[in-house]
């Protein structure tokens, strides 16, 4: 009797410690469950969470109290990942192992995460399903950075693709606008028929400018701008534009007052995004532009997609509205070249596109983030400049002298030009006016013959006139460099289709800039360029 309930107390004992190293190895789990660096999410049977770790917490921003017992997909599982889930559920419950499989969750601040989980099924005693657990990896990051490389690619094959359209639609502009200006009309309706023409051809041209804006081929002329004068004239003149039933407000932090970029190119970009939220806004609602001064990480530039950054301070521009915001099959198309949701013949699809080009190709970088119902946020990085004035730089309306002074700058001289262009048609549409206004013209079709013309000609030329993209061994740049070393006598314009050679966002000195007329030029800009040269002396060669 004895040893029976010796044997007894004895089994008792091995069952009680059996019992507490159970609860033991429960509770090891538990924390190994509560502590690992990886989200752990379990549901029940019935698709119910009863397991959320800190991990999938800090993730989400939901915490355990709000994630137990809530319905897995209807509660944090976002729309479009709802039925893949469910599927790979079902299977788990029925004790089919899933492993790999990427689900989207809602955060509480309505954001969306990525994990790739491993599901795995979840017995009880009696080996029946009780549920799931799967063990996650945070992808959110990976997946941005592998759609922002994408994209990129994407753009940059678009980019040189419309950038070599731009050279050769610009080459054809040209000759269509030069010709059409070297007509001599007799009565007010040819008058009036050309200037159509040539006013198609001048839109023609604006299309073109936008494309070179995306392809980062355009040319700029960064210079240090004040933002507060800038943004007032902007809104003064912008707050026409809007209308009155929208509000319209612009905030400026005190450091950031000074940009390094192009003027012009910047306050057409700022009036793109402003019109493009006016008409998201249908009319009614809110526009805010906010500056301040960013700081950036390294890893914060790969966001942006910013290229060999000079600087890891900005200026950020932000431009808000409370529209109804961007559906996100749109948001991955938005800044595609000749994408646009507007209706026929209200936009061409290039206006972010371009905005986008300008601020890549100044240095910095565009973000776009909207949601459905909660509005649309664009921001440009954007060169910190120096608050003080900047010496030598471009100015588009520098040097210009009145067109009835010029008609008299060449009685009785002989200015000598050679003209260099891959295009014979071009050539003669410029020589032909030069020639008009009283220029000796010769013609060449590369930068080799051109040298070869300048050495055996015993009187030189006053000026040379080349296109910047030829073929062969030496382009226009690289002619204008080597006549400006062997003849520095020898005036130099330059001209182009696109320029070719990236711009530098360092601040440069115009000295070391050669002239460049963009194409396509009006013949009359061609004559204000030529006889600039000629007021700013070149040798005159006897009539």
């Amino acid at each position: 009797m004895l040893e029976g309930m010796f044997n007894l107390q004895r089994h008792m004992s091995a069952l009680e410690v059996a019992r507490a190293e159970q609860r033991q190895s429960a509770q090891d789990l538990m924390r190994l469950i509560e502590t690992a660096n990886a989200p752990i999410i379990g549901i029940d049977a019935d698709g119910l969470i009863n397991e959320w770790n800190q991990t999938a917490a800090r993730l989400t921003g939901f915490g355990r109290e709000d994630a137990i017992g809530q319905d897995l997909i209807g509660s944090f599982i976002c729309d479009e990942s709802r039925d893949s889930v469910r599927s790979i559920l079902t299977k788990a419950l029925r004790g089919e192992e899933t492993s790999n499989y990427e689900i989207s969750l809602h955060t509480r601040k309505g954001e969306k995460i990525h994990l790739l989980l491993n599901a795995t099924t979840r017995r009880g005693q009696d080996k029946t399903i009780e549920g799931v657990i799967g063990i996650g990896q945070d992808i959110t990051e990976r997946l941005e950075q592998e759609a922002q490389l994408r994209q990129r690619v994407k753009l940059e094959a678009l980019g040189g693709l419309t950038g070599g359209i731009a050279h050769d639609f610009n080459n054809l502009l040209t000759i269509i606008m030069g010709n059409l200006s070297l007509i001599e009309t007799h009565t007010e309706e040819e008058k009036e028929i050309i200037e159509d023409a040539i006013k198609a051809a001048q839109d023609g041209s604006e299309l073109v400018r936008s494309l070179l804006a995306f392809s980062r081929r355009q040319r700029l002329l960064p210079q240090n701008m004040e933002l507060m004068p800038v943004l007032t004239e902007f809104r003064r003149s912008l707050s026409r534009i809007l209308g009155e039933s929208i509000k319209f407000d612009v905030s400026i932090a005190t450091d950031a007052n000074v940009l390094f970029v192009d003027r012009t190119q910047f306050e057409t970009a700022l009036l793109n995004l402003c019109i493009n939220a006016r008409d998201a806004l249908e009319g009614v609602g809110q526009i805010m532009i906010e500056c301040q001064q960013k700081t950036l990480s390294e890893q914060k530039l790969v966001g942006y997609q910013i290229e060999s950054p000079i600087t890891r301070t900005f200026i950020s521009i932000l431009i808000r509205d409370n529209g109804p915001g961007i559906p996100k099959d749109v948001m991955e198309k938005i800044t595609e070249p000749f994408f646009t949701t507007k209706g026929a013949g209200q936009g061409s699809g290039l206006g972010l596109s371009s905005v986008a080009g300008f601020t890549k190709q100044s240095g910095g970088g565009m973000r776009i983030e909207s949601e459905v119902g909660q509005g649309t946020c664009v921001e440009l990085l954007l060169p910190l400049g120096e608050n003080e004035e900047e010496e030598g730089l471009i100015q588009a309306s520098q040097g210009q002298i009145d067109a009835s002074q010029e008609e008299s700058s060449l009685p009785n001289e002989r200015i000598s030009v050679l003209v260099v262009d891959d295009e014979p048609r071009i050539r003669q549409v410029a020589a032909r006016w030069l020639t008009r206004e009283g220029f000796e013209v010769s013609e060449a079709g590369d930068a080799e013959s051109a040298l070869e013309m300048i050495r055996s000609r015993d009187a030189g030329y006053d000026i040379l006139f080349s296109d910047i993209v030829m073929p062969g061994a030496l382009d226009g740049r690289e002619l204008a460099q080597e006549v400006a070393r062997l003849y520095p006598e020898i005036k130099i314009q330059l001209a182009t289709g696109y320029d070719h050679c990236r711009q530098s966002t360092k601040k440069t000195s115009s000295n070391s800039e050669i002239p460049t007329l963009v194409k396509p030029y009006d013949l009359h800009e061609l004559s204000n360029t030529f006889h600039q040269l000629v007021h700013d002396g070149v040798r005159r060669l006897p009539s």
